[in-house]
């Protein structure tokens, strides 16, 4: 199997696709030999010419040639289609990993940090050097990984991957014999031969406990020295720009593995606690071992140097506190006292290591939270410092002392996510015990509930009772706090301090959680107690719209003034792009998101709050998906002030995170556009006028969108067109995640599909419905109205519009027609074949309507490396996609007999193959 490579060089942009077109040649060229080898000269001949008939039907469309493949195809036996589906998935993981490989260059290759120069941009345009040191000391850059099931790559076949992007730096190396050259074409030979002997689908659905060791491989390898590295360039760069030096790390880690319950009866609180156990068991052992490593560079000796006061003091309460240390260490240490004091905490840390998973009480002195062990280290480097040894205290012991900041106890630090239904039906049970009305809490109006749960949150009693028993689902609840404050005991407040509550629709919703922590003693603003960050989810059109009114009515209340207060004066507010596109469209949804971003932030000023945006974002453009850097600088002003939260999900958490020069690229970049959006995006880049107009004429492009896409998803016969058109039906047999598709029964509308399989379906079979539909008709009806030359105007100069065009353009990219044409003639039942005339003739005109805006002759016509990396693809996805079709034909055409193993299991495949040809699920 050959093909012609694509990419997005780096570097030196010539040398780059030339090694590039050479690596998949190769890598091609020894996959089509490792298949002849395994499977035989009559189905390599079977693939080659599968391959040939879809690059001619590229270049020349032929409907009668188009419809003998895909008989031929339909007609081949199941082994055949399972070594078909292989062959060309194992492909695309070649032709991906070489592609990201050249994304960030060869190993040994530095290109300048991002931070300096948007440093230096930033006092060019006027920036105070101190405006930059306050925003230093206040960035808080934070990836949250979730376990939103859309990685549909196994951990075995990642692995192997990674080790063949470590293998193509020695082809690459202009320096490597061609002894050594050999030798790694035999290892990756052998890991080829490793990939087609892997089975890529799970045999069971992953638990939650998989899902958290899968998020533990990343932060591990972020832990070794990639955040370390990036902390530094991002302080390095803050020196030379005469910048003061911050104290804190400017990054943290979150996850949602173990704490999201929206939807995953599989999250329990036992779950949570085993989740804490294991995060915190692999983070102490990996402190350990770098306490162990500082140890062994602090060899001072008090015989040559002297040590501050501090440190002494510091030294005698521990030998008074570990009494057993001391003698362990004494005979060869005892003159050593920085090496005396990494015993002491290294012990310290074996203490809690040892009860982390079994929650017992630890048998010695422990941290309770990460500022301890760091004031520990800040004592040393204080000693240092003062004893004529700052550059050693700039170097281990600095690094150790990052590495404590960004990961803290537990790697990351969890968020809980509940649904609001279930926090309002429990805190109406316990409401209603005390209540002497007869009506019930929650047939109050939500006026009324937020007045009675304000009185509540000040009063001192608590509203539950031993002696009376709960429900069930208030029994959790209530237990899952009472957890979280056991695990803050003993990890620190800041391990589990976030509530994320779904569905957020009034500040009732809201207050009911903090009543509910008063309950177990996380919050108690008479005793100036607020263990816990109360944060909203706005995820529907109609939320994101009333988002802003919702705070204002919240942050009104002094007892929720007095509580964030507490809490430093920020308060965060999540927004969520995958429900929200689902519920409006792309166009309605992106524009809601930017108008709400400027409520929330003007809402927060006029309250004399801090702001920070939590943007519930996913991997396709539909939910939200697109470069990191235009994502964040396409933000509305000032709503980025150095903080932000954003969700890493699914196949978006090996892209970024797991190639170790692609994360390290991926945290400068977060941290730079972080910076550069802080600092030169503080006011609108125009006047009010250009606004005012732009505006106005996006509510109008946004309100014909949304009635386009609502005419559509509410049509009659809709959403059974969705589950016959595409192989969401399918989706739960990829074990891909532990939380089911569907939320609550079948699936009568869209409210019962998660915002994921909407997307994952869409995706599969080339329709992309949510990355673009109704933009088309908008646009031309904005024309027609003579808005074209603003328009026009937006596109050249306002960022967001840019980045809607942008996304739209690159989903249209993926979208074809042609192919899920074949969808709808094989699997949709005749009578709802107009609805996909419908789609066709929206995607025409949105087509249409991107090449007049782009003024281009074709879609990525400007970026024709990118263009190439995209298109080149198609003659590979197509046989997965018209094999997927005579599967899910032949499934569905026998769904009364028992489902045949192979058959299900070939299907599952051709999933897992477009996954990778494309590069998305959901």
């Amino acid at each position: 199997m050959t093909s012609e490579p694509s990419s997005l060089p780096t570097h030196d942009p010539e040398r780059s696709a030339e090694l590039l077109r050479a690596n998949i040649r190769e890598l091609g060229t020894m996959l089509g030999d490792i298949i002849r080898e395994q499977w035989g000269d009559d189905f390599y001949d079977l693939v080659e010419d599968v391959r040939q008939s879809t690059i001619r039907l590229r270049e020349q469309p032929d409907a009668d040639e188009q419809d003998r493949l895909f008989d031929r195809l339909s007609e081949a036996s199941l082994e055949q289609v399972t070594r078909l589906v292989r062959a060309f998935t194992i492909y695309f993981h070649l032709a991906n990993t070489v592609e990201q490989h050249h994304r960030v260059g060869p190993a040994g290759a530095h290109p300048e940090h991002e931070m300096g120069a948007v440093l230096r941009r930033a006092l060019d345009s006027g920036a105070t050097r101190e405006d930059i040191a306050l925003l230093a000391q206040r960035t808080h850059v934070r990836p949250v990984f979730t376990a939103h099931p859309t990685e549909a790559a196994r951990r075995s076949i990642l692995t192997k991957l990674q080790s063949l992007d470590r293998e193509l730096d020695i082809w690459n190396a202009a320096m490597t014999s061609d002894r050594e050259r050999q030798r790694s074409r035999q290892r990756v030979a052998e890991m080829i031969t490793g990939l087609l002997q892997t089975d890529e689908l799970r045999r069971d659905r992953p638990e939650p406990l998989d899902e958290a060791r899968n998020v533990i491989y990343y932060l591990e390898q972020l832990f070794d020295h990639l955040v370390i590295d990036a902390v530094d360039a991002h302080n390095e760069a803050l020196h030379e720009a005469g910048i003061p030096l911050c104290a804190s790390a400017p990054l943290r880690f979150g996850t949602w593995v173990g704490g999201d319950r929206d939807g995953n009866p599989f999250v329990t609180t036992e779950v949570t606690r085993d989740v804490i156990g294991l995060q915190s068991e692999r983070a102490l052992r990996l402190l350990q071992d770098q306490v162990r490593d500082v140890a062994a560079e602090l060899s001072q000796s008090m015989q040559l140097v002297q040590i501050a006061d501090e440190l002494r003091e510091s030294l005698e309460r521990d030998r008074e506190l570990q009494p057993d240390v001391y003698p362990r260490y004494a005979r060869l240490n005892a003159e050593e006292p920085y090496r005396l004091k990494c015993a002491h905490i290294y012990h310290r840390l074996e203490n809690m290591r040892a009860v982390a998973r079994s929650w017992e009480e630890p048998s010695g002195p422990v941290y309770t939270e990460a500022s301890q062990l760091v004031d520990d280290l800040l004592v040393m480097q204080r000693s240092l410092n003062v004893q004529g040894g700052t550059r050693i205290a700039r170097g281990a012991l600095s690094r150790l002392v990052t590495n404590v900041q960004a990961f803290g106890f537990t790697l990351a630090q969890m968020d809980i996510r509940e649904d609001s239904e279930v926090t309002n039906r429990v805190i109406g049970e316990l409401a209603d015990r005390v209540d002497e009305a007869g009506l019930p809490l929650v047939e109050h109006s939500d006026e009324d509930r937020a007045a009675r749960l304000s009185t509540e949150v000040s009063n001192p009693r608590t509203l539950g009772s031993p002696a009376v028993p709960h429900s069930e689902e208030t029994h959790r609840v209530l237990g899952l706090l009472d957890m979280v404050g056991s695990i803050q005991d003993r990890y620190g407040v800041d391990t589990v301090d976030t509530w994320i509550i779904s569905m957020t629709g009034h500040s009732a919703d809201l207050l009911a959680v903090l009543v509910l922590a008063k309950e177990v003693g996380l919050i108690d603003p008479t005793a100036d107690v607020a263990r816990l960050k109360v944060v909203p989810l706005f995820e529907t059109i109609d939320d994101l719209r009333t988002a802003a009114s919702i705070m204002d009515a919240y942050w009104s209340d002094p007892v929720v003034r007095r509580i964030i207060a507490l809490q430093g004066g920020v308060a965060e507010v999540m927004v969520g792009y995958s429900d929200s596109c689902k519920d409006g469209g792309i166009t309605t949804s992106q524009w809601e998101l930017y108008r709400a971003q400027m409520s929330l932030r003007d809402t927060a000023r006029q309250h004399g709050i801090s702001l920070t945006l939590f943007h519930g974002r996913g991997g396709s453009v539909g939910r939200g998906g697109g470069p990191t850097r235009d994502g964040i600088l396409a933000q509305p002003s000032a709503t980025i002030d150095g903080r932000i939260k954003l969700t890493e999900q699914g196949e978006v958490i090996s892209d970024h995170w797991g190639n170790r020069r692609i994360a390290a690229s991926q945290l400068d970049l977060l941290l730079a556009s972080v910076t550069e959006a802080s600092l030169l995006h503080l006011e609108p880049h125009h006047s009010p006028v250009f606004h005012e107009r732009w505006f106005g004429t996006m509510d109008q492009i946004s309100d014909t969108a949304y009635g386009k896409y609502r005419t559509l998803v509410e049509r009659e016969g809709f959403v059974q067109y969705f589950l016959h058109a595409t192989p969401v039906e399918e989706l739960g047999g990829m074990n891909i995640g532990s939380r089911p598709a569907r939320r609550r029964g079948d699936i009568s509308g869209l409210s019962g599909l998660r915002a994921i399989p909407w997307v994952f379906g869409w995706t599969q079979s080339r329709q992309i419905v949510p990355g673009w539909y109704g933009l088309g008709t908008a646009l031309e009806a904005a024309e027609q109205e003579d808005l074209g030359e603003i328009i026009d105007e937006m596109h050249v100069s306002w960022s967001f519009f840019q980045s809607l065009i942008s996304n739209v353009e690159m989903t249209l990219v993926k979208t074809d027609m042609g192919i899920a044409r074949r969808y709808v003639r094989e699997l949709v039942d005749p009578n709802l074949h107009a609805i996909f005339e419908d789609i066709e003739q929206e995607h025409d005109r949105t087509l249409a309507q991107i090449m007049r805006i782009t003024r281009q002759d074709g879609l990525l016509a400007e970026q024709p490396v990118l263009q190439r990396t995209l298109r080149v693809r198609d003659p590979y996805i197509d046989p997965l996609n018209y094999l997927q079709i005579a599967l899910l034909k032949r499934q569905r055409s026998h769904a009364d007999r028992e489902e045949d193993g192979l058959e299900h299991r070939a299907l599952l495949l051709t999933i897992n193959g477009i996954a990778a040809g494309l590069k998305n699920t959901g």
